[in-house]
Formats: structure tokens, C-alpha cells, sequence
């Protein structure tokens, strides 16, 4: 019965250990600010994002991506525009979608993030994502980036049904995947009741 129960417990923290928390960050500058004559209005702090200003999008999600596909259910996904330099974050995103494919020595990327900030995402309300690295580049830690071919800029916020347009044009990419140092609470539950089931077994007996 020990031995059982060494198991079970090696088992659920073995698992445990094994839940990944990754990330997907992507770098630029700011080619195009919001004109000021039209200024954002869902989020002001955009208006204050200057030409040449370096940015980051940060595609936070449970799991891993290992291989070129179309990922739209991303679970735990949370998705971040930061520009440092004006002081300015979007991070109002409702749903993320990814797709990579290969071609040519090439991975491609295409992301596509949904704002709650107009009356639909394919109406102006969105982040676009459009860019390559050298494959196999889907894991890799920093690498260099670019615009697809015929496909400028590699960046679009959109907001406030498309009356807010900012574009930047991607350099850098990075993969980096983080295991859970400590279970997640239902984890910690599943431990707990087959720890006490096989308690009160070995009591009965």
C-alpha cells in the first residue's frame, strides 16, 4: 500500500512539473503613429506613441507550439502592445489566434488579436501580426524577424473601428517556455483525495 502511494504522489507531481506557462514576444519600431488630428479616443495614451518608438507584443498561453498550425484556442492566452517609451499598453484583448507555416527555408507567422474596443474585430478593432524568421525558428529564443514579401507593415493596432491605426515594422522574435514550479491548485486537490482515499483504505485493512 506504501508503495502505491509513493506512485500516485510521484505521479501527480511528476504532471504536475510538467505544465508549461510559454510565451511569444515580438519587437519593433513604430513606423506610422496615430494621426492627431483623428486621436484615439478607447485608449488615449496611444495618441502619445511617436515615430520610431520601440514596441513589444507579448503572447502569454498554457502549453507549448512545437510545430508549424493554426493555434486558435490558445488556453490561458493573454496578449500585450507595450510602448515603453510613450508610457502606453493595449492589452483589452478578448481572443488571440495564431497560424505558422512553412515555406521555403521560412516560418511564417500570422497573429491576430481581438479588441473589445468597437463593434467587431474585423471592423478596426484588432492587433495584426505579419512576419517570417529562418526556420526552424518556432522555439527559438531571439532571433531576427521580418515583413513578409508584399505583405508592409508587419504591424497593425487598429481601434475604435478602425479610426485609430497605428503600424510598426517587426525585427526581432523570441520563444520562451516556462514549467510550473509548484501544481495548480485542482492539481494539489487531485493529490490530496488520492492521498486520503488510500489512507482510509490502509485503515480498513
Amino acid at each position: 500500500m506504501l508503495r502505491n502511494l509513493r506512485w500516485l504522489v510521484f505521479l501527480l507531481l511528476v504532471g504536475a512539473a510538467m505544465l508549461r506557462a510559454d510565451t511569444v514576444t515580438v519587437t519593433g519600431a513604430i513606423s506610422q503613429p496615430q494621426d492627431p488630428t483623428e486621436p484615439a479616443v478607447n485608449n488615449p495614451g496611444l495618441n502619445n506613441i511617436l515615430e520610431g518608438d520601440p514596441f513589444s507584443i507579448a503572447l502569454n498561453f498554457d502549453g507549448s507550439i512545437t510545430a508549424p498550425g493554426t493555434y486558435n484556442a490558445l488556453t490561458g492566452a493573454s496578449l500585450i502592445f507595450n510602448d515603453a517609451t510613450a508610457g502606453v499598453s493595449e492589452s483589452a484583448f478578448t481572443s488571440e489566434s495564431l497560424t505558422i507555416s512553412e515555406s521555403g527555408g521560412l516560418d511564417l507567422f500570422s497573429l491576430l488579436g481581438c479588441l473589445n474596443t468597437g463593434s467587431a474585430c474585423d471592423q478596426g478593432n484588432q492587433l495584426d501580426l505579419i512576419f517570417q524568421v529562418v526556420a526552424p525558428g518556432i522555439n527559438s529564443p531571439g532571433i531576427a524577424a521580418h515583413d513578409q514579401p508584399s505583405l508592409s507593415p508587419s504591424m497593425e493596432l487598429l481601434e475604435d473601428d478602425g479610426v485609430t491605426n497605428i503600424f510598426g515594422e517587426v525585427s526581432s522574435y523570441s520563444y520562451t517556455g516556462t514549467i510550473a514550479a509548484t501544481p495548480e491548485p485542482g492539481t494539489l486537490a487531485l493529490l490530496g483525495s488520492g492521498i486520503a482515499g488510500l489512507w482510509f483504505r490502509k485503515r480498513k485493512l
